[in-house]
């Protein structure tokens, strides 16, 4: 019998300058978008809630998980980020981002 070879073909796309100028504005935008909302919702819920003792931190993650989901849905649009040519990659990329900044802030303003 002979051994079949198979071999998986590389799709290589070569970008052009003004290609790769909007793909790193895109990434730009969606690093800097997801740290904007995470800081935002510490400073709301360090307002609300103070030293979060009668809060339960998962509910405080997934409301923020949610929301950011939501607003980072209709900002994207209007900055210039193609959201249609999101993957699910993409999406948890911002939300995880987006839930860092917001633990990480809230953090220090509790520390406060």
């Amino acid at each position: 019998m002979a051994e079949i070879e198979t071999k998986a073909e590389t799709v290589v796309k070569i970008m052009t300058p003004d290609e790769r100028k909007r793909v790193l504005i895109e990434g730009i935008k969606k690093t800097v978008v997801p740290a904007f909302l995470g800081a935002f919702f510490a400073f709301i819920f360090n307002f609300k809630f103070g030293h979060a003792q009668d809060v339960l931190w998962f509910s405080v993650f997934l409301l923020v998980l949610l929301l950011s989901y939501y607003i980072q849905r209709l900002i994207y649009p209007s900055i210039g980020v193609r959201v249609k040519e999101f993957e699910t990659k993409d999406w948890l990329y911002v939300e995880i981002f987006t839930i860092i900044f917001f633990w990480v802030f809230w953090t220090l303003l509790l520390n406060n």
